[in-house]
């Protein structure tokens, strides 16, 4: 057994037979929540080098097949706030065990720091929905990035809900001043000790100053959301934070690893293994994981049974990033740096004749995970507003090794999970998915635990890095998209003869995922059009989701 091993394993058994401690210390975070209001300043538009915000939603396309969005014809405002105040950072207070129930204690007091807020919200009160949607924008490639933003956009803008990109952490704080220092020249930090009590304070903010940051719009619900590094988060603002400031009326988790992030500086590194969700939450909570992310990130070993405040959804074949996601961010990083390549994967083989934004260099995972997040963003909806609790999701099927500190999936011919949320492109396929990018190797040549131990030190690297970094997210990033490849003519065919009965299937299942609470009936109805109208197994290539 590897010494790796052996850490992982004692480290379970020390999380899970130490006792947490949860003496807070009542009078010094009261007065820390009851921090004062941040200052908001609004940045002109055109402000800066480049002239407009970093993420900001391409309103006119750039790469062809990429998205774009004119949010005037939609209806929405798009703006930008730097916030300015002091907070507290936290520290560990007793002992941390895997349970969650994570006690904290101020380290500092009253730290200076200034960030930015991206905001978008409908500019017609009458659309508005009420709910508020906050992302810790995630800091993996050493900028900002908006995943979240990027695979729901749609359900945020079709279903009138207001936005608010946070740059929580420093690294995005750096990388923006080093991008557009005219810009963002007075962002920073002293550490990202201080980005849960920046993430509080936008929610505050958003409450107390809707009239200027939302205009004019009075938000009800308060959603906090994450996905990938910022899932990490998230899972630990919920076991350490969210009970002091309760802040937040729901949560969304996209892409958790099997530990949560540490409550100052670090990826992973010091958080208990595995790192649960506090059974005592009263906050509706959604962790959305992929098969991606159970053969890369250990999650399976974080299962914990549903409650009443905690459902945790599977999407079986989807990667880590699928292709809606790679996408949207394609056009973004190009407005944002023109001059950077896409990225070629290391362990994969570029496909070629895509007609993808990222032909030749990389064809990320055709499973549409955005249309599940979809699915997970209008359930919370109706849990935080009306009640009603989500459908409980099937664990995807795996089998443990290392006494239950990595699990493999069951996988059928076509890569795809056995169990777990099925997709009609999981019951009805056209491809063979991989959740990693292995187009040239196998991934059961490879350790389970040494991927894992590789994408931890990718993910200290990226930390450190910069989106400039082309080795970093070669090796890093494109592992996560996963890839496809096409079924033969005559593989199609044997299967499906005709197109009509490749879209009665895909009929059928779409229906299925509906009423299973797994998919909108908007996306259910676009794939169903998308079917009836030949594009999938017939015509090649299969659909890329735009």
């Amino acid at each position: 057994m590897s010494n790796q091993v052996e850490k992982r394993i004692k480290r379970a058994i020390v999380a899970s037979t130490v006792a947490t401690t949860m003496c807070l210390a009542v009078g010094a975070l009261g007065a820390s929540v009851a921090a004062a209001l941040p200052t908001l300043t609004e940045i002109p538009a055109a402000a800066g080098t480049h002239g407009f915000a970093y993420d900001a939603v391409p309103q006119k396309p750039t790469v062809a097949g990429a998205p774009f969005i004119n949010l005037a014809e939609v209806g929405y405002a798009e703006r930008e706030f730097a916030m300015s105040g002091t907070d507290t950072i936290y520290k560990q207070s007793g002992s941390w065990s895997s349970n969650g129930k994570w006690a904290v204690s101020p380290s500092q007091t009253n730290v200076p720091y200034t960030t930015r807020l991206l905001v978008r919200y409908p500019t017609d009160p009458a659309k508005f929905n009420g709910t508020v949607v906050f992302e810790w924008l995630n800091d993996t490639t050493g900028g900002d990035q908006d995943p979240v933003w990027a695979q729901l956009y749609n359900e945020l803008i079709s279903k009138g809900y207001a936005y608010v990109g946070v740059t929580a952490q420093r690294p995005g704080m750096k990388d923006l001043a080093t991008w557009d220092p005219a810009r963002y020249g007075a962002l920073g930090d002293s550490n990202d000790g201080q980005s849960y009590e920046i993430f509080t304070q936008a929610a505050n903010a958003v409450k107390a100053d809707s009239a200027a940051l939302l205009g004019g719009l009075t938000p009800k619900e308060l959603i906090g959301t994450g996905d990938s590094q910022s899932a990490f988060r998230v899972d630990t603002y919920v076991d350490a934070i969210q009970p002091l400031t309760h802040a937040f009326n729901g949560f969304l988790g996209v892409g958790r690893a099997v530990t949560a992030a540490p409550i100052g500086e670090g990826l992973i590194a010091t958080s208990p293994f595995p790192a649960l969700i506090r059974t005592d939450n009263t906050t509706p909570f959604i962790q959305l994981n992929t098969q991606g992310d159970i053969e890369e990130l250990d999650a399976a070993a974080a299962r914990q049974p549903d409650n009443n405040y905690l459902r945790t959804w599977e999407v079986t074949g989807a990667a880590h990033i699928d292709a809606h996601e790679a996408s949207y961010e394609t056009e973004t990083l190009a407005l944002e740096n023109p001059t950077l390549q896409a990225p070629s994967c290391a362990l994969g083989t570029p496909i070629e004749g895509t007609g993808t934004p990222l032909d030749g260099h990389n064809q990320p995972d055709n499973m549409p995970l955005f249309e599940v997040e979809d699915a997970a963003l209008a359930a919370l909806q109706n849990w935080v507003t009306k009640g009603v609790a989500p459908a409980h999701g099937t664990p995807i099927s795996t089998f443990p090794l290392f006494f239950g500190a990595y699990d493999l999936v069951n996988k059928n011919r076509y890569g795809v999970g056995e169990g777990g949320i099925r997709m009609p492109e999981a019951q009805v396929p056209a491809e063979d998915y991989s959740a990693l990018n292995f187009s040239n190797l196998s991934e059961s040549s490879l350790n389970p635990l040494q991927l894992t131990t590789e994408l931890e030190g990718a993910f200290e690297s990226l930390e450190t890095g910069s989106i400039s970094n082309e080795a970093v997210r070669d090796e890093g990033l494109c592992l996560l998209s996963g890839y496809f490849t096409d079924f033969s003519q005559s593989t199609l065919r044997s299967l499906y003869p005709t197109t009509a009965s490749y879209a009665a299937k895909i009929t059928t299942a779409a229906n299925a995922e509906v009423s299973a609470g797994f998919m909108t009936p908007e996306d259910a109805a676009a794939a169903i059009g998308y079917a009836n109208a030949g594009i999938g197994p017939l015509q090649q290539p299969p659909l890329t989701i735009p």
